[in-house]
């Protein structure tokens, strides 16, 4: 251990705990000055103990001051050596100064001898024991009173040996004891110090992770920003392509033109598509994704995807097959199919599109566990390039691709989101070489066995919407894109529905003052007005009116999770997100004729 404070060790720290110590020490040598004092008076008279007191308390008095001048210039060069050189010079002067009291005591009172040794011994703990910044300043406390006693004793007894033999003993204990508690200070200073500075570098980095964990929350809201902004934009002219892609198919044209607006349709359902999964990739990457499960038949599921899928395989020169493996029941289970699906197709397309020529295979595996649970297993072979050993893990984080995945298109999210699902569902994805060629995507996870009986209800359960014979609805749409509002009137006209249509919400609530509507269909961002605003005040007007509820949809690109339940707590009877799909509109029509009065029942499908 060095030899109290120095320049490579020395720090502001350092010297502020130093003279913290000393701080602390100032009470206790005060109230031994003041009992040495009052016993002095009692002893020996008021000169004695007047003396001791002034000289004691004016040495301390210096102390006290350059302990205060060091910790506020602790920072200062010489800092350190002002408080070594003033501590070391004054423990000097008081232990001298109580060393030659004692000598000048026993020399005027010799009877007072016993007196004189239990205060040099008191002396010497009380000096040796209190805080010393180097060994210099500890020899100065314990060397005075250590050769006041030694000379008491070989001048009372010269020739007694023993005595003084004892008294050396005494002294080397008394020493050795206040040397390892010096020590002791010295690492206790240097532990405070360390822990001082470990709780700032801790405050530091936890300062340091809130400005970090600010600035990711800043940023994750700008993204929301950013993502709800360019859904809303996207959605919106998509919704009057994909609308009245839907609206032309539905009339007779020669098969060259049909299949142009077919094809038109299928672009613009891939763009939704690739849309959707950003969406959901952010909100899976939030921790905002949620899993909804329900009783689904996964091996009639599967069954199906192959079926769409197969034919998909030929038109492209290519067979698509498929196994499954186990029993009809253990595919019966618990979990959220639309995950499932999302992998499957994900994993297909892929397949197809890397195949040049050959076979394409779907597998589905179930296994029953003795917990009652099932494990599943998907996998598709196919037989395109491979994956190099080292791309297995990569290829499914978002954005990365291979060579031969860039030249067959896309956009690098599809095995993100087939991660993503697949750890929502509590399980995993992975890819493996195939022989000769090829590579086997493959996913893995646990579902609870779903009974039978549900199964069969959410298979057979509802109606078609195609075929619905629905009587005419009065319908209110508001909506203050000049496109959405002409998509809205052909599709709406074609379902054979009398539609008004507003260019905002005051617009809406006024029309529902003068009008009565079977159903409205609301668009959240207008001006004037807002859908959500407009919804707010309609129900305001209805519970204070106690006029019947109509039902209300909200019809908008904003279909954030969050965003849903805010309709919801406003008042909406549901949500309808653009691009407008056509079964979910047919389904608001439903549900609002069976709300309306009975009246002629034309058929409700789309007609040319």
């Amino acid at each position: 251990m060095s030899d109290g404070l120095n320049t490579a060790g020395d720090s502001a720290e350092y010297l502020r705990a130093y003279a913290g110590r000393y701080r602390d020490m100032f009470a206790i040598r005060l109230a031994t000055i003041a009992a040495v004092s009052v016993l002095a008076v009692w002893l020996l008279g008021w000169s004695w103990g007047a003396n001791f007191a002034l000289c004691q308390l004016a040495l301390y008095a210096l102390l006290w001051r350059e302990v205060q001048v060091v910790e506020r210039r602790a920072d200062a060069p010489s800092a350190h050596r002002r408080l070594s050189t003033s501590t070391e010079l004054i423990t000097l002067g008081l232990a001298t100064h109580n060393a030659l009291f004692a000598l000048a005591v026993w020399l005027e009172h010799p009877e007072l001898a016993p007196h004189i040794a239990l205060l040099l011994a008191g002396n010497l703990m009380v000096g040796a024991l209190q805080v010393h910044v180097s060994r210099l300043g500890f020899a100065a406390a314990v060397v005075p009173p250590s050769v006041a006693m030694l000379s008491m004793v070989t001048t009372i007894a010269p020739d007694n040996t023993g005595l003084q033999m004892s008294v050396v003993a005494f002294l080397l204990a008394m020493i050795g004891a206040a040397w390892r508690q010096w020590i002791t200070d010295r690492q206790t200073v240097d532990m405070a110090v360390a822990a001082t500075g470990r709780s700032a570098q801790l405050q530091a980095a936890l300062a340091e992770a809130e400005a970090a964990r600010i600035c990711a929350d800043q940023a994750s809201a700008a993204k929301s920003r950013f993502l709800a902004m360019i859904s809303h934009e996207v959605r919106t002219p998509l919704n009057v392509m994909l609308g009245l892609t839907e609206v032309i198919k539905a009339r007779p044209r020669p098969a060259d033109e049909a299949a142009l607006v077919s094809d038109m349709g299928e672009a613009g359902e891939m763009l939704l598509r690739l849309l959707n999964d950003a969406l959901d990739l952010s909100k899976i990457e939030s921790g905002k994704a949620e899993l909804h499960a329900a009783p689904v038949d996964l091996g009639e599921r599967v069954e199906a995807i192959a079926r769409v899928w197969r034919s998909r395989a030929h038109e492209m020169g290519l067979t698509l097959a498929f196994d499954l493996e186990g029993a009809a029941g253990d595919f019966q289970v618990l979990t959220d199919q639309a995950r499932l699906e999302r992998v499957l197709i994900n994993y297909l397309s892929n397949a197809l599109k890397l195949t040049a020529a050959g076979v394409v295979r779907l597998v589905a595996r179930a296994e029953p566990r003795d917990d009652g649970r099932v494990d599943l297993t998907f996998e598709v072979h196919d037989q395109g390039p491979g994956v190099p050993a080292g791309q297995h893990d990569r290829i499914f984080q978002p954005f990365e691709q291979l060579e031969a995945g860039r030249e067959a298109g896309g956009t690098g999210l599809g095995l993100a989101l087939c991660r993503a699902a697949a750890q929502a569902l509590g399980g995993e994805v992975g890819v493996r070489d195939a022989a000769p060629h090829g590579a086997i995507f493959w996913m893995r996870f646990s579902a609870d066995r779903a009974v039978p009986a549900q199964v069969s209800e959410v298979r057979t359960g509802g109606a078609p919407l195609d075929g619905e014979i629905i009587r005419p609805l009065k319908v209110l749409a508001a909506e203050d894109h000049p496109a959405n509002r002409k998509l809205l009137t052909l599709l709406l006209g074609t379902l054979g529905q009398d539609l008004v249509v507003v260019e905002n919400g005051a617009e809406a609530v006024a029309a529902l003052r003068r009008e009565t509507f079977d159903l409205v269909l609301m668009d959240v961002m207008m001006p004037v007005m807002d859908g959500v605003a407009a919804l707010a005040a309609i129900r305001a007007e209805e519970a204070a009116s106690g006029r019947t509820p109509v039902r209300i949809h909200m019809l908008t690109a904003n279909v954030f999770d969050e965003d849903v339940a805010r309709y919801r707590a406003a008042g909406a009877d549901g949500v309808l997100r653009k691009p407008i799909e056509i079964p979910a509109l047919q389904a608001a029509l439903e549900a609002a004729a069976a709300d309306a009065p009975a009246a002629a029942e034309p058929d409700l499908r789309l007609r040319a």
